[in-house]
């Protein structure tokens, strides 16, 4: 009787419920990141998203504009900003389209060095102020990789599709600078989109604003200044731009008292609708070009 051999398929049952096993993982980390990075359906209109994301005691804030663009502006003060960008950027996506850097400060540039080691980046804005930091000498370094590097100052305007973003301050480019202090030269600019308007502010504090707040006028949201510190948010600059929703980046417990207790005073007393991250967690702003909405806590990761 002739010997039977024993059959091998190629896929036994054990391969094939570990192929099912990772596509469904991977499937339902895809709906999940389709969920909670509230990506529209292609059918649907795009619009302009703006996520305050936590990344501790800095400052970093993604910029999706409705032509599918995307920008990041500051970086926080260490690699979390990776993991927060991993929820908003689809996991195949390793490109921006631009980066703003407010100023060298370890809290806004650190994690942007890390952006700019994982991200190809398109362009690079900067006043050109300089930092003798390790970080700064660290991002000196690396931004010379991104595809095109410009300075901005006063005047300059960033337009994307039918949202511009107008540079309101420094007054003139900062190259070779290196001043002991740099929050005063912050990067600050005007997003303009329909009926939505948004004053970024870096560090910038209160003389600045006197410049600054006339030129911004009536607002609907506030980047607020120095992470809530009481050398920024003046009564001037509320009073100039009389802002709806304010946004305060800040770590939680963080040693510096940020944000300070008189500067949510004085929001509170002008009406303007408060999120912080070391309370909020991630905060989307997002606008069809009318009134924007505000979420918190929208990312998963």
């Amino acid at each position: 009787m002739p010997r039977v051999k024993p059959h091998h398929p190629l896929i036994d049952a054990r391969s094939v419920h570990g192929v099912l096993l990772v596509s469904a993982t991977l499937l339902f980390s895809f709906g999940l990141w389709i969920v909670h990075s509230a990506q529209p359906f292609p059918w649907q209109e795009w619009p302009l998203k703006v996520w305050m994301l936590d990344v501790g005691q800095g400052d970093a804030l993604f910029i999706e504009f409705p032509t599918g663009e995307q920008m990041l502006v500051d970086g926080g003060p260490d690699n979390a900003v990776l993991e927060r960008l991993g929820s908003v950027l689809a996991p195949w996506d390793r490109t921006l389209n631009a980066v703003v850097l407010t100023h060298p400060d370890a809290d806004h540039v650190t994690g942007i060095i890390a952006v700019l080691d994982r991200y190809r980046v398109g362009t690079v804005y900067e006043s050109g102020v300089g930092a003798h930091t390790p970080f700064g000498a660290a991002y000196e370094a690396r931004k010379e990789g991104a595809g095109r590097l410009e300075q901005i100052a006063l005047g300059d305007v960033i337009a994307v599709g039918e949202v511009t973003l107008t540079v309101l301050w420094p007054e003139e480019t900062q190259e070779g600078r290196y001043p002991e202090t740099r929050n005063n030269l912050s990067v600050n600019f005007l997003l303009e989109y329909g009926d939505t308007s948004m004053l970024f502010t870096g560090d910038a504090e209160q003389d600045v604003e006197a410049f600054v707040a006339p030129r911004a006028k009536d607002i609907d949201v506030l980047k607020v200044g120095h992470h809530g510190s009481l050398t920024s948010t003046s009564w001037k600059l509320l009073e100039l731009t009389q802002p709806e929703i304010a946004l305060i980046s800040a770590g939680k417990d963080n040693a510096y008292g940020h944000p300070h207790p008189v500067v949510l005073d004085r929001l509170e007393r002008f009406g303007a609708q408060i999120f912080r991250t070391d309370m909020d967690g991630d905060i989307l702003l997002t606008s069809f070009g009318g009134e924007p909405s505000v979420d918190a806590r929208t990312l998963p990761f």
